[in-house]
This record gives C-alpha cells, structure tokens and sequence, in this order.
C-alpha cells in the first residue's frame, strides 16, 4: 500500500473528497504540471509565427513566507479556486543603492515558487487523528471528528492546568517558524494565557548566541546589529563572514544589494568553511577556514595589530568605547548609576592581557598591568555521568595568539591572517556576519570576539563601517489583539534564577531570569520537577515542575530539527514525563508522528495574514484565495474549538474572525500614521514598502560615548562582561571550578565571591575553546570524547540550502528535480504511489552529501553512490556529491531532511540523526551545524 493510500484510508478520505472544490482537470493539472493555457500554438504546428501562450485566470499578489530568511513576493495564477502558475515581483524596480529609494522588486526564489506542489501534495493531512497506539506508530492513528478533538484536548489541557501539582507552568508551546502569519504561536498563546499562561523560552533554535551575547556586550537584546543595507555602497572593502545570504536570503533581496555593491567595485572577502553559492558569485577572495575556528583567527587578528601596528590603533578612542579591552583596575561608568570601581577590570584579566598570554609587551608599554592570568585549560560544568565529566579543553591562557599559532588551528595562512587585520584597520569595512559560526559547544566566543575586534578597528558607528546583521525590520505588521485580555501568568524566576548573584539588574535587556533556554526543552520534559538536569542547566534542575503539555503548531522541532533525534524520540515516547503532546500540521511530518494528536491546519494563502520583512523594510499580504480542503481548519479555529470545550470560545474569539482582526489592526495603524496606504489598497498591491531612512548603527555613541552610553554597565562595548558571568551564576550554576587557580596570583571579581582566585567555567571574557567534536587544521584538536578513536574521522557541517526552509518544503518533486539526482544520476521525481515501506523518499535516492575529491577517492566512491554515514547517536543513508567546494575530512549535508526510520537507518537525510543535544557553554544554544564527528562509508 502507498503512503498516500496509508494516510487516505486512515482518514477515510477519497481522492475526490480531497479535490473538492476544484475542477478535476485544473486539480489534476496543479498537482501534476499545467500547460500553457488557452490559445498559444505548440512549436510541433508548422506556423510563421510563435505565440506566447496567454494565461488566463485571476492574479492575485501576495507572499507566502517561512522561515528561509526572506519574506518575497509572488504573483499567483488562479482559475476555479486552484493556484495555476506562480511567478515573482513583477513591479517597477525603483531600486538606487546608497539612496531612500532602496525600492527593489521584492523576488520569489524557488521555494516559493515550488508553492503549488506544496499545496496540492496528496498526503496532506485533512482531518484530525488521535493516535491510539504508541507514539511513533504510523499505525495508530484513526481519524475523528473535530467535536472529539475539542472535547478531548480541551479536556485534558484543562485538567493539566488546574491540577495544583501541575499547573500553567507545565504547559509549553515549542519553538516552531513555518507560519510566519503569526497565527499558529499567537493562537496557541492566546489559548495557553487563558488558563494562566506557559512556561517561556528565550532566544531562538538560530542564532542563540548572537542573541544572549548582544544582550550583555552590547545591550541591545536581539543579535548585533549593523548598518541599513544601503549603506554598503560607502565600504572601502566588505566581509561576508559565515554568512551565505544568497542561498539562505537573510533579508528581501539583500543578495540584490550585496550584488550591486560588487558590481560598483566594492571588493568582497568571503570567509567560511564551504564553498557556498554566495562565495561563487560574490567573492574577490575566498578564505577557506576550519570550522568553528574563527575565533582564533579573530584573536590573532587583534594580537597582530598590537604588537606591530600599536601606532595605528587609537587607543583612547578604544578605551572611550570598550570596556576592559585593557586592564582597568579603577574603571568607571557612563551611567551615574553604576557607581566608580563597581565594574573593574583588574591587572591581567582584561581581553589584551589573554590575547599577549606571557608576552610581556603590553605591560612593559603600560598598557596593561600584569600579563594574562587566565589559566591553560578549561572545565566543563557538568554532570558526574557526563563523558566530559572530569574532562580539561585547552583555552591557551598563557599562549600568545600569534598569527602562527591561529593558522595551525584555522588553516588560514599566516600572512592572510594579516592581511585580513590590515584591511580592517586601513579601510572603511562593512562586515555582515551569518550565524552558522555560531552553531557548536562554544558559540558565544566568537559573536563576542567579532564585536570587539570590530570596535577596536573602528567599523562601527559610520558611513561605511559596520558589523553585525542588517537591522530587524523597523517596520510592524498590523495587531492581531491576540493577546488583549489576557496574559502570561506564570513566574518561576524566584525557583530559577538568584538575582543575588548580580551586582546590578539594572541593564537587561532580555531577561533570562523567568525562561529557560529554548534549545533545553528536551532536558525540561525528561528532568524538571526532578532536581536533575542531563546537561547539569541551573534552570531545568531548579524547575519546580516538568513540562507535562507540548502543542507543536507550524514546527518541526520536536522530533526533527533538534538535536539527537532518537534521543528526542526515546524522551517523548515516555507519557509520564509529558502527557499530553498536540501538533498542528499540514503533513505527517516526523514531530506529528511523535504526537497524540494530530490536527490538520490550514496553509498560507487559505488563511489571511501579514508578515513584516527579515532584515527589510516592508509588510507583506498573505493573500486568503484558497480553499481549504478535507476538513481542515485554521490555527485561530482549532485553539478557539479548545477553548469552547470548557466555555471560553466566545471570551477567545471576542466574536472576531481572523480577518476583523487583521483589519482592525491595520485600520487602527493608517489611523495612527503607522501605516500610509489603506486596508484595500494593501489587499491591492500586496505590500506595503515605506520610505525608511539608512539607519547608520552606533552613530550617536560612536561620536559622543558619554552622552549616549549603551546599555551595558559599563555603557561601552564589554570586552570584560562581569554581568555576564554572574547571570550565568544567577541562573543557577556553581561557576566555580575546583581544580585550581588563577595564573600569578590574579582575581576575578564577583558579587557574591569579591575579589576571587578561582578558576571558572565561564569567564568575563571571550576566548578560544575547542569545540567538544571539531577538528583543528594540524590535528591538534583535543579529543575528550573519544570519536577519533571510534572512527569518527570526519566533521559533519550543515547549512540552509536552497531547496528547503528548514524542514518545510522537504519532498517537493520541482525542488528534488532541481537539485537531487537517484542512485543512476537521473533526476528525481517523487512518485505519488510509492510505498509506504520507502518512506518520506523513493527507493535509492537520499539527502546529498558533498565530499571533497581526496575523500571520495580514499572512501572509494563517486558522484551519485550511496553512502552510511553514523556516530553513535544514529544512523543515515546519503548519496555522494563529490566537489571541490568542500574542505577534506568536512562532509557537508543540508539540514532540514525529515527523519525517516528504515530499520533503524534514517532514510529521509535528517542530519539531526547524527547532531548532539548538548547545549552551548553560555547560553545553553543550539549546537547542530558544525560540531559532531562521524564516520562515512561506501553502502
């Protein structure tokens, strides 16, 4: 039997029952390709001339965004209730870089344009399933009525809630970025506030430590920020570090200015640890560097500069602007606040003093006052079952971080090394970083380390200087109300975090002292209540209560895109640790398997809805054309049918549709001046795309520091970040390592030890630390944990590739055709009667993997043969793409494959099979793209 049949006769639905509403033939011809329409000549009928075939039916603008980075425009074909054709932006291009008219054509890439096989696909999920069996089993799923779902779930929820030994706080909506309406989270908000509210997470699955990091260095509270794209026009030179925005957007068209800045002969350097597509068409210079390395590069950067360009740097306007670059035993505040010596940075704790390790120049020059006191080696705060337990990483404390010694580990050569230093100090640079650098056991390092090194050399705060990401769209979308009336109840800060810890609260940003980290919800369903934590969190063992309730609307991360999928699978199978799992799907995704219900939710473009822009300046329309089939609903429908389960629909709803309140809001906002074009007039053009200054970052504070502090202590940019440290320690954690102390005597202060000789686990500075699984380019790399030994030679790295945003949009047959090949390198087509027994793929053809040419020769393969690859969380099928865009002993598989078991092998390309749960350092991040060791062979 085919999948599709498995699904459709679990629903009791006919193929008829899932067209209703659409001609069969315009269905047919969205699901299986459509001609040209009425009256264009095929080129077989000998004629004079060749006619564009026209298309008729109506067109309608519109967006349908994910989570891809974009938020683009698409022009859509329809004719009797069925998307026909879907094209791009086609307006006016009104775009000049440099100028307020940064008006480009808003451009669809393939994924949106693949849109229409993604409405039409046949194993959409059209009606709600309870899975009687265990979770996981395909096979237990049956199909009830809407009335059931309600009155079960509501039921349960409720009890959930009122239970005094349970209660809001056990209640939990999971990260989740398909619907970027806003109507998946805000409903399951809404619903979740009426009973008192939910356990809050912070940060996000991407980029969780340029969030914390940007927090405590800079005070901004949501990642480093940078420039307004038009402003690349006035760089000297550009940097695009670990950043691919042409693959992964970041931004409505930035890839279009990136484009135009080189084209007027801006140069570009390109540093990363692949080869991507936005190297290939932007790069001047290619810097090929080992993963999760950047950091020493950043650090013999400075110490080159130091130590033979001191006379370059200007040190006062350092110290103006970043605190505890230097030793500053009697430092001061720009706040009145924070009162003098309350922040010191003492004798050879300072950033300069870690990077000169025993070289005594900086001290002999007056700069500093003793040399580094940082220790070699480094401990993990874990558990005594921990294999790191009891484990020492080197930090190189007394190391100077010399040119030389970061090219040993980098792989970047040493005068490159210099060169990279030079340009910055002698030209007028915009950086834009990405977040996979981020990605690994040890992230916050280098998001800290760029900032400063960026400071120091003066790209910040002008014209034409700038690091960080684009700003966040200045623009808001219309207010949904969704949470008028009601609000998040829950506080378990007083269980979670010691704010006598803290010398000073006085500065967050973004609290992290009533959430916990988003990445460590696994550990808070398998530990909380218990006093445990599998990764030693402060928080989670202090959580009074587990997390007994999950709804997973518009996500995959329950059981996909986290880290160690069937370790994710082995906790959620347990219903005594959570009891009650509900995810909101269009398809029987790899987190709806793990679920006990299964409610089918309506797409964008059969609901209404607005997005603002990613790093961009405009609203989007989500156009509602379509009709949704079987008897699917919306997000906003099903939490209301919950919430009437015990009496509250009309209390949920306040006798307003999605669409009232959509209007209301934007009505509300043309009155304020918000917005400058009417409610019809967006329907009309689809967008709204204001006029917005270029916004230059850090300007005011840049010129006078004094007068426009940040928002850190300090005021400045913290090289030194003692906040940082005790909010760490506030959260929870003994930061005190035992095995020994400070190098020559030094201290490190704190609010609760004052001046102390202790070695820590987290330090007020950024440093380099190997991450647990990576690898250095000479093979220094320590190996704690022991995968060299197992065979795990080669270092898994992951991106955002183009034919998925994240795991939405896996299985499309126009993508897989664009970019897959099968076992005998022909294009791959998704046969809609496959069986079940093949999985999410047809037989033979898996995620691609790219291997360099060295590799595949030593492993004996070629382009298009299948492979195992495996470490000791799991297993997986690929099929090898041999290419030089990769580096040898780096094997390079895009994330968001939907995990599939075939025996216990992953067919689906889920590269989270193989990634580790373990949190970061700091932040207790998300660690999948870059530091996980495996094994590959021929298979």
């Amino acid at each position: 039997m085919s999948l599709k049949d498995k699904l459709l006769k679990s629903q009791e639905v006919t193929r008829r029952t899932f067209l209703k509403g659409a001609s069969a033939a315009g269905a047919a011809a969205a699901l299986y390709g459509c001609g040209g329409g009425g009256g264009g000549k095929t080129y077989m009928e000998e004629d004079d001339t060749l006619e564009v075939p026209e298309i008729k039916g109506t067109t309608v603008m519109g967006s349908t965004p994910h989570n891809c980075g974009g938020r683009c425009l698409s022009k859509y074909y329809i004719t009797d209730g069925v998307v026909k054709r879907i094209v791009t932006d086609e307006t006016e291009d009104k775009n000049a870089l440099g100028t307020t008219a940064n008006d480009p054509q808003r451009r669809s890439c393939v994924r949106c344009r693949s849109r229409k096989q993604w409405f039409y696909r046949n194993d959409r999920i059209l009606y709600p399933l309870k899975q009687t069996g265990e979770r996981g089993d395909i096979n237990g799923f049956q199909r009830i009525s809407w009335e059931q779902a309600f009155s079960e779930i509501g039921n349960q929820l409720k009890d959930i809630a009122d239970d005094p030994s349970k209660g809001p706080e056990t209640l939990f909506k999971v990260y989740a970025s398909a619907d970027s309406t806003g109507w998946s989270g805000g409903s399951v908000g809404r619903l979740f506030n009426m009973l008192g509210g939910s356990l809050s997470y912070r940060d996000d699955y991407s980029w969780p430590a340029l969030d914390h990091v940007a927090t405590f260095t800079e005070g901004t509270g949501y990642i480093p920020l940078g420039n307004s794209r038009g402003d690349m026009v006035n760089a000297e030179h550009i940097f695009l570090w670990s950043y691919n925005g042409l693959e992964a957007v970041w931004g409505t068209q930035s890839g279009w200015y990136l484009t135009q800045a080189r084209e007027s002969g801006i140069p570009f350097t390109v540093i990363d640890t692949r080869y991507s597509q936005t190297a290939a068409t932007l790069a001047d210079e290619f810097i090929n560097i080992q993963p999760c390395t950047d950091g020493a590069l950043a650090l013999a950067a400075m110490y080159y500069l130091l130590k033979e360009r001191m006379a370059d740097l200007d040190v006062d306007f350092i110290k103006e602007h970043v605190h505890g670059f230097f030793d500053d035993p009697a430092a001061t505040s720009y706040h009145a606040s924070v009162a003098d010596g309350t922040y010191v940075v003492p004798n050879g704790a300072s950033l300069s003093a870690y990077i000169f390790g025993t070289d005594t120049t900086l001290v002999d020059d007056g700069y500093n006052g003793a040399i580094s006191i940082y220790p070699d080696t480094i401990g993990y705060n874990v558990p005594d079952t921990d294999p790191l337990f009891g484990k020492r990483a080197p930090i190189y404390g007394q190391t100077p971080k010399t040119p030389e010694w970061a090219s040993a580990i980098t792989g970047v050569p040493v005068a490159t090394i210099k060169k990279i230093a030079d340009t910055l100090i002698d030209s007028k640079c915009t950086i834009l970083n990405g977040s996979g650098f981020q990605r690994n056991t040890e992230s916050e390092q280098i998001v800290w380390l760029m900032r400063i090194l960026t400071v120091v050399t003066e790209n910040f705060g002008a014209e034409g200087c700038s690091y960080g990401m684009q700003p966040w769209s200045w623009v808001g979308g219309p207010s949904t109300g969704m949470s008028s009336g009601v609000s998040n109840g829950v506080d378990v800060s007083g269980s979670i975090y010691d704010t006598s810890e803290m010398t000073t609260t006085d500065f967050y940003a973004n609290s992290t002292s009533n959430s916990i980290p988003v990445f460590i919800w696994p550990d808070a369903v398998e530990n909380g209540g218990t006093g445990k934590s599998r990764w030693n969190d402060g928080q989670v063992a202090n959580l009074p209560k587990g997390i007994k309730c999950i709804f997973n609307f518009a996500g995959n991360v329950l059981a996909n895109q986290s880290g160690d999928v069937n370790l994710l699978k082995e906790i959620l199978a347990d219903r005594s640790k959570c009891e009650l799992l509900v995810t909101g799907e269009h398809f029987m995704t790899s987190s709806a398997l793990m679920s006990d219900y299964v409610l089918p939710c309506s797409m964008q473009m059969e609901k209404p809805g607005a997005a603002t822009g990613w790093f961009s300046e405009e609203v989007t329309l989500i156009n509602e054309v379509l009709e949704t089939p079987g008897e699917v609903k919306s997000e906003y429908d099903i939490c209301a049918g919950i919430a009437g389960s015990f009496g509250k629909e009309t209390e949920y709803t306040e006798n307003k549709t999605m669409l009232d309140r959509l209007k209301e809001g934007w009505d509300s906002g043309y009155e304020s001046g918000q917005f400058d074009i009417t409610w019809d007039e967006f329907l009309e053009d689809g967008v709204w795309k204001p006029t917005l200054p270029i916004s230059i970052l850090y300007k005011d504070f840049r010129d006078d520091p004094s007068n426009n502090p940040l928002n850190t202590p300090s005021g400045k940019f913290e090289a030194y970040a003692q906040w940082m440290m005790e909010d760490y320690q506030a959260r929870r954690y003994d930061n005190h390592d035992t095995y020994g102390s400070l190098e020559h005597g030094g201290v490190i202060n704190d609010e609760k030890s004052g001046a102390s000789t202790d070695m820590r686990f987290v330090y007020p500075i950024p440093m380099y630390i190997p991450t647990v699984e990576g690898m250095h380019a000479d093979g220094s790399h320590p190996d704690l944990t022991g995968r060299g030994d197992e065979g795990y030679n080669f270092l898994l790295h992951t991106w955002h590739l183009q034919y998925r945003s994240h795991s939405t949009l896996n299985n499309i047959a126009y993508l897989d055709e664009c970019y897959k090949q099968d076992i005998n390198g022909n294009s791959t087509f998704l046969d809609p009667n496959r069986e079940v027994s093949d999985g999410v793929w047809d037989d033979n053809v898996y995620e691609p993997v790219w291997l360099s040419p060295s590799d595949a020769s030593s492993l004996g393969v070629a382009t298009g043969d299948r492979v195992l690859i495996s470490n000791g969380r799991g297993r997986m099928y690929a099929s090898v793409v041999v290419t030089n865009r990769i580096a040898s002993k780096i094997v390079g598989i895009g994330q968001g494959g939907w995990h599939q078991l075939k025996g216990d092998i992953d067919v689906g390309g889920c590269a989270n099979t193989m990634t580790s749960a373990r949190p970061s350092r700091i932040c207790q991040g998300m660690t999948l793209a870059n530091d996980c060791r495996v094994k590959i062979v021929k298979a």
